[in-house]
């Protein structure tokens, strides 16, 4: 689990400072629709392709309060029941995800891969991050 956080944290982190100013301020978003930026929705995350695979773009539907002001998604994928991470990335909620990457052990190994979306928020004070707000989750299968 630490692990994972320092992963988490040090992908988003470098990720939301370059977006944080045009993140600022809006309500839910995502790359075909969704989001209605009210602070009484719940916040959710849905997949836009059907048919995720190693190599492909995958896009996100998301929605969440308003109050939140830098929402990210992050992508992590692993092999071998989960006990290996074979590929990460975040991004802003409109953000294009390549599975895989550029350079990955899942690029390298190919294989079936099991993968976690996570919605959430970075709360920040000044130029310090404080915090991670977590939103929504969604899981799903990617071919090798």
């Amino acid at each position: 689990m630490y692990r994972r956080m320092s992963l988490v944290l040090l992908l988003a982190a470098g990720l939301a400072a370059a977006a944080a100013p045009a993140l600022a301020g809006k309500g839910g978003n995502g790359r075909g629709g969704g989001g209605s930026g009210s602070s009484a929705a719940s916040p959710s995350i849905s997949l836009n392709e059907s048919n995720p695979a190693l190599g492909s773009s995958i896009t996100f539907n998301s929605s969440y309060a308003s109050s939140v002001k830098n929402p990210r998604i992050q992508v992590m994928c692993y092999q071998d029941n989960g006990a290996t991470l074979v590929y990460g990335e975040a991004g802003s909620p409109d953000h294009s995800f390549l599975l895989g990457g550029a350079a990955s052990q899942w690029l390298w190994n190919g294989g079936p891969a099991s993968c976690k979306a996570d919605l959430f928020d970075l709360i920040w004070n000044g130029n310090n991050m404080q915090q991670v707000d977590w939103l929504a989750s969604k899981t799903f299968d990617a071919a090798g």
